[in-house]
């Protein structure tokens, strides 16, 4: 479900999207913002929606390390990194709603999926190949040899299991306003009925 078709950070997200401040947690945010015309929650709101929007052209980028659309978002378009660092459960917290208004239980899966990829990926480009060492009793221990390349041969059956995802993902897509909030599919009588 697409929450925002077009970016425009130079305006109030409250403004354009009136209906996000009556659901917590993003009410919670709303309305305890004291700011002048609750500029500081909408700035924050867009930080959010640039990061896990799925049409935000950021979305597809790592979460983690010195180049993640976080730390470029909150240090670019926020102007403070050390924000982020500081309320990260209270964005957390608005990361997890944002992205169940938007997701369908298969793009959820296929978000989960990707997240378990990357951090696959970067084990396997930190552990190097060792062979260990012998303890006393003659055994090699610390070997990450026989662990690689049993991950790198399995490597085919997790992106089987991501393809498996996408194309359910893109079905839903391709099917356009006939998916709702759960996966379900309208019925005619919902679809007919459109207020």
């Amino acid at each position: 479900m697409k929450i925002i078709d077009s970016f425009e950070p130079e305006s109030n997200f409250w403004k354009l999207f009136p209906s996000l401040a009556i659901m917590t947690p993003f009410k919670q945010l709303y309305a305890s913002d004291k700011s002048p015309n609750k500029a500081s929650s909408s700035k924050l709101m867009w930080c959010v929606a640039f990061i896990w929007d799925s049409n935000s052209k950021f979305y597809n980028l790592p979460e983690e390390g010195d180049d993640s659309k976080i730390t470029m978002i909150f240090t670019d378009y926020y102007g403070d990194l050390s924000y982020y660092k500081k309320y990260e459960k209270k964005i957390d917290t608005l990361r997890e709603a944002y992205l169940k208004l938007q997701e369908t239980p298969a793009a959820r899966s296929l978000r989960e999926i990707e997240a378990k990829i990357e951090e696959r990926s970067r084990f396997l480009k930190n552990t190097p190949y060792d062979l260990g060492v012998v303890n006393e009793k003659g055994q090699w221990v610390g070997n990450t040899v026989v662990i690689i390349d049993k991950m790198l041969a399995d490597t085919k059956k997790v992106y089987d299991l991501y393809d498996q995802a996408m194309k359910t993902v893109e079905k839903e897509k391709a099917s356009g306003d006939d998916i709702v909030k759960g996966g379900g599919t309208l019925s005619l009588n919902d679809s007919e009925n459109d207020f």
